[in-house]
């Protein structure tokens, strides 16, 4: 039972003020509220740059080629459960402009996701459509 998709991690970039808190989460996977998004916190990785990716750990599908350097990989596909309770704790800690994005690999190809302002708020983000018919 369960949802399969990709959950992709496009340009977060931790804020410099956040980044010991994002190590000590990672690191420990425990603190306060962050018991649900545990399975995130098991496959992220907090690259040298600022940036968070994923380690391709085999326990999620990796769609690309892990980074030559330090083997990561900026979408894993599985079962995510509790994407809203990451996408909470990201808008957290992320820059302006990052993203949380979610693509379903069943047949509905559903996708949607979440932005963050680098401020403490997200919005959600949805396909939709763009222009005149043509």
């Amino acid at each position: 039972m369960g949802y399969q998709t990709a959950l992709h991690l496009t340009e977060i970039k931790i804020k410099d003020e956040s980044v010991e808190i994002v190590k000590k989460a990672l690191d420990s996977k425990k603190g306060r509220g962050l018991r649900p998004i545990v399975h995130f916190l098991e496959v992220a990785f907090l690259c040298d740059d600022g940036y968070l990716r994923f380690k391709s750990t085999g326990d999620y599908e990796c769609v690309h080629v892990p980074d030559e350097e330090d083997g990561t990989v900026p979408v894993l596909v599985g079962k995510w459960p509790k994407t809203e309770e990451i996408a909470e704790w990201l808008k957290l800690h992320s820059e302006k402009a990052g993203q949380l994005i979610e693509h379903s690999c069943e047949v509905d190809g559903a996708a949607w996701g979440w932005e963050f302002d680098g401020k403490g708020r997200l919005r959600e983000l949805a396909l939709c459509s763009v222009g005149k018919w043509k």
